[in-house]
Protein backbone atom coordinates (compact mmCIF):
# COMPACT_ATOMS: atom_id res chain seq x y z
CA UNK A 1 0.00 0.00 0.00
CA UNK A 2 0.95 3.68 -0.32
CA UNK A 3 1.95 5.48 2.37
CA UNK A 4 -1.22 7.68 3.41
CA UNK A 5 1.38 11.33 3.25
CA UNK A 6 2.57 10.23 -0.14
CA UNK A 7 -1.14 9.71 -1.64
CA UNK A 8 -1.75 12.98 0.05
CA UNK A 9 1.14 14.74 -1.87
CA UNK A 10 0.23 12.82 -5.01
CA UNK A 11 -3.25 14.07 -5.24
CA UNK A 12 -2.27 17.69 -4.54
CA UNK A 13 0.32 17.89 -7.05
CA UNK A 14 -0.97 19.92 -10.00
CA UNK A 15 -0.21 17.73 -13.57
CA UNK A 16 1.57 19.96 -15.96
CA UNK A 17 -0.58 20.68 -19.01
CA UNK A 18 -1.08 23.12 -21.59
CA UNK A 19 -4.50 24.97 -22.67
CA UNK A 20 -6.14 23.32 -25.75
CA UNK A 21 -7.20 26.81 -26.78
CA UNK A 22 -5.64 30.24 -25.91
CA UNK A 23 -4.30 33.81 -27.45
CA UNK A 24 -5.77 37.01 -28.02
CA UNK A 25 -8.46 35.27 -30.79
CA UNK A 26 -10.13 32.97 -27.46
CA UNK A 27 -9.17 35.77 -24.76
CA UNK A 28 -10.65 39.29 -26.44
CA UNK A 29 -12.87 38.31 -29.62
CA UNK A 30 -14.89 35.35 -28.88
CA UNK A 31 -15.96 36.86 -25.52
CA UNK A 32 -16.78 40.47 -27.44
CA UNK A 33 -18.57 38.72 -30.09
CA UNK A 34 -20.54 36.32 -27.63
CA UNK A 35 -21.57 39.97 -25.32
CA UNK A 36 -22.27 41.57 -28.94
CA UNK A 37 -24.64 38.47 -29.45
CA UNK A 38 -26.55 38.55 -25.92
CA UNK A 39 -26.52 41.95 -26.69
CA UNK A 40 -28.37 42.33 -29.24
CA UNK A 41 -30.65 39.03 -28.98
CA UNK A 42 -31.61 41.06 -25.68
CA UNK A 43 -32.28 44.36 -27.64
CA UNK A 44 -34.41 42.42 -30.25
CA UNK A 45 -36.68 40.73 -27.12
CA UNK A 46 -37.18 44.10 -25.61
CA UNK A 47 -38.32 45.91 -29.08
CA UNK A 48 -40.21 42.81 -29.77
CA UNK A 49 -42.24 42.59 -26.30
CA UNK A 50 -42.22 46.76 -25.11
CA UNK A 51 -44.82 47.96 -27.90
CA UNK A 52 -46.53 50.25 -27.34
CA UNK A 53 -49.38 49.19 -29.67
CA UNK A 54 -50.21 46.24 -27.51
CA UNK A 55 -54.23 44.81 -27.86
CA UNK A 56 -53.87 42.74 -25.23
CA UNK A 57 -53.64 39.19 -26.54
CA UNK A 58 -50.05 38.56 -26.00
CA UNK A 59 -48.98 38.83 -29.27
Amino acid sequence: MIPLSLAVQAATTPIPAEPPIGGPIWAWVVPALLLLVAFGSTWLLYRRFSSKESDGDGS
